[in-house]
């Protein structure tokens, strides 16, 4: 090879070095920009949200949906509705909580809880009321548990509201609030009150099913969300956005709280909490008890 073509050699070797350094470069700044864009995305929804927490008011209306303790009551015939002795609930009023949380606790009993929480009839009162069975479950939609309790036991219980064998009541804590930047259990409490405010008891119950799947997945945002009641016959992007029933949200947190409830799932079928391992027995024998 010639002298001047092992010259144009080196030189062609050396520009695409060149480049090949100004590719790399270009390509650590892009990415580099992209890491920035994500944390700032990041913090200005954490601040977002955190803006939307501080705004909410102390206290605030009962959903039609709702009775006085923020439970949602699903029977065959729908979710009963204006059903609460209270139109506004104050959170002031309450005090202040007197139970540690412990959102893994998984239904067992704490040693300072009162009998029963509010507005739920004891063991005898339930076995001579008449009534269906019902089923009072405290969850939180970002619970693992919880999601592994409708996983398991979700399409047995929707089939039993369905044909009248069973009263569901499902009220909303919110305990895992602490570990979410965007108040994620806090949200979907207010969204499944706007949901129920228009939908079947099929339809609420499907819209529970699948809001659990994402546990653990992702923070859903609001939008998202309302995407998925949209499936199940429910307009709320705009009771989402306005934190709608976020006070009664917190009065029923606080109020389960102070009368012992310290973890989710706690489940109570006529008057006595389930704590064993296998919630379809333990409901069979209270519907069999019931029929004699």
């Amino acid at each position: 090879m010639s002298t001047d073509a092992r010259e144009k050699a080196r030189q062609l070797a050396a520009k695409q070095a060149k480049n090949n350094t100004a590719a790399s470069s270009r390509r650590w700044i892009q990415l580099t920009v992209l890491l920035v864009v994500a944390a700032l995305v990041a913090v200005f929804a954490f601040v977002f949200y955190q803006n939307q927490n501080s705004k909410i008011p102390n206290s605030g209306p009962v959903p039609a949906s709702a009775n006085q303790y923020g439970g949602i009551v699903l029977t065959k015939d729908g979710i009963v509705k204006n059903a609460s002795s209270e139109q506004t609930r104050n959170l002031e009023a309450l005090g202040t909580s007197t139970v540690s949380i412990n959102p893994t606790l998984n239904g067992t009993p704490d040693a300072t809880a009162h009998a029963l929480p509010l507005g739920m009839q004891n063991a005898e009162e339930s076995a001579k009321n008449g009534q269906a069975v019902r089923v009072t479950v405290f969850q939180d939609f970002n619970c693992i548990h919880c999601r592994e309790f409708e996983e398991r036991y979700g399409e047995e219980i929707q089939k039993l509201v369905e044909d009248g064998t069973i009263t569901l009541e499902v009220r909303n804590l919110i305990f895992l609030d602490r570990v979410s930047p965007t108040q994620y259990s806090s949200r979907t409490a207010n969204a499944a009150y706007a949901v129920a405010n228009q939908v079947s008891t099929t339809q609420y119950l499907n819209f529970q099913r699948e809001l659990f799947t994402y546990q653990g997945k992702k923070d859903l945002t609001n939008q998202e969300i309302a995407d998925i009641a949209s499936k199940y016959g429910a307009d709320i992007s705009s009771d989402l956005n306005e934190n709608k029933w976020r006070p009664l949200v917190d009065v029923l947190n606080t109020e389960s709280v102070n009368n012992g409830i310290a973890g989710t799932p706690t489940v109570f079928v006529d008057g006595d909490q389930y704590t064993g391992s296998d919630f379809s027995a333990f409901l069979k024998q209270k519907i069999d008890a019931k029929k004699k």
